[in-house]
């Protein structure tokens, strides 16, 4: 546990602040046990905020701020942007949500590949969630197994940190560049997606699969059911790997079914836009913070694949349907690029051209 002391002089007293960890098996229950705060507060919340309250990560670290021991105010991070806000005064206590103020800086990176990506980039900038991060924006263009020695790389990026820890990374501009290709993204504020020069996605709209599998075990189509032992249709993949391997969600959607759906045991279905809905099945279980309802980013772990329901072993049934009608997932893997055009296209190309003058970048 970290202790800081923060002086406010017109008050003429300190207040102490308690940095703590949420740990694994701590609940807001016991929370509010623990401070001798009265039950009301969580009853008192909305209803989102009481879910969101019952789902904080392990690991959010939140704040107790005391006056001579006693206890004052909280804040306790329930999400990248928000928190919730106790606070004592004359015996009541206020219960709100704030926005999460961070330190952002922006920083630069130039990077020329000796050894290999992840080791030359945490050497130059100490970070490797920006590896990661990059790896995803180009993902659907490189090879990043094979990436050719003396590459460069140039990165402008935001850091964001709150009480000198790094919370999170934004690319805003990454170029990768060899003698085999050159490929330059810009992060669009409007959207959130990355696009080239030319306004064109790096991205489709889908990933390719939802998860790091070792095999498929089944494909789309007519199959005999190794439990019901009669032939019926498969409408999706299944693709195998150890219980517990993360699950993703292949596109922006809003989930609107997380719980138990008979042979598929414990499942999510998200519904995406341009009237596709995606079905992952079997799974093990979902990490904090899925539920009905909540709207879930391409990438973002959705549940873990398990073994649940009418199943032989390890495995992610995954499922896309199409205007009500099961489709074969392979035809969404290489789905078409994103192309701005009209007024979006025009306000993107006003943003670059800003972006490349202020950075001083070097097109192509």
């Amino acid at each position: 546990m970290k202790k800081l002391i923060f002086l406010i002089p017109f008050l003429l007293f300190a207040y102490k602040v308690d940095i703590k960890k949420w740990d694994k098996h701590y609940t807001f229950y016991q929370f509010l046990k623990d401070y001798k705060l009265p039950l009301k507060i969580y009853y008192n919340l909305n209803t989102k905020v009481k879910r969101e309250v019952r789902h904080i990560p392990a690991g959010t670290l939140y704040f107790i701020l005391k006056d001579n021991n006693n206890f004052k105010q909280a804040l306790i991070p329930l999400n990248s942007k928000n928190q919730l806000q106790i606070i004592k005064k004359n015996n009541n206590y206020i219960a709100k949500i704030v926005p999460i103020i961070y330190d952002t800086t922006q920083k630069k990176a130039s990077i020329t590949i000796h050894k290999y990506l992840s080791y030359d980039i945490y050497k130059a900038t100490g970070s490797n969630l920006l590896t990661r991060k990059l790896i995803n924006i180009f993902s659907d263009k490189i090879n990043f197994k094979t990436i050719p020695k003396n590459t460069k790389i140039n990165i402008i990026y935001e850091e964001k940190s709150r009480f000198g820890q790094v919370k999170d990374i934004k690319i805003l501009f990454a170029s990768i560049q060899n003698r085999f290709y050159h490929y330059m993204a810009f992060l669009n504020p409007k959207d959130g997606r990355y696009y080239d020069e030319h306004a064109k996605s790096l991205k489709g709209m889908f990933l390719t699969t939802p998860v790091r599998y070792k095999r498929i075990s089944s494909r789309f189509g007519l199959r005999f059911h190794p439990i019901l032992h009669k032939w019926r249709m498969h409408d999706g993949i299944d693709y195998v790997n150890r219980i517990g391997t993360p699950v993703h969600a292949v596109a922006d959607g809003k989930i609107i079914y997380k719980g138990w759906m008979k042979g598929y045991g414990r499942v999510v279905k998200i519904k995406h836009k341009n009237g596709y809905i995606t079905l992952y099945a079997h799974l093990h279980g979902w990490p904090r913070g899925i539920y009905n309802g909540k709207w879930v980013k391409q990438g973002q772990t959705i549940g873990y694949l398990g073994n649940s329901g009418l199943s032989t072993g390890p495995h992610l049934h995954f499922g896309v349907m199409h205007y009500g009608k099961w489709i074969n997932p392979t035809k969404i893997r290489k789905s078409s690029k994103i192309t701005l055009w009209g007024k979006a296209r025009r306000e993107y190309f006003s943003y670059i051209k800003k972006f490349i003058k202020d950075n001083n970048i070097a097109l192509k």
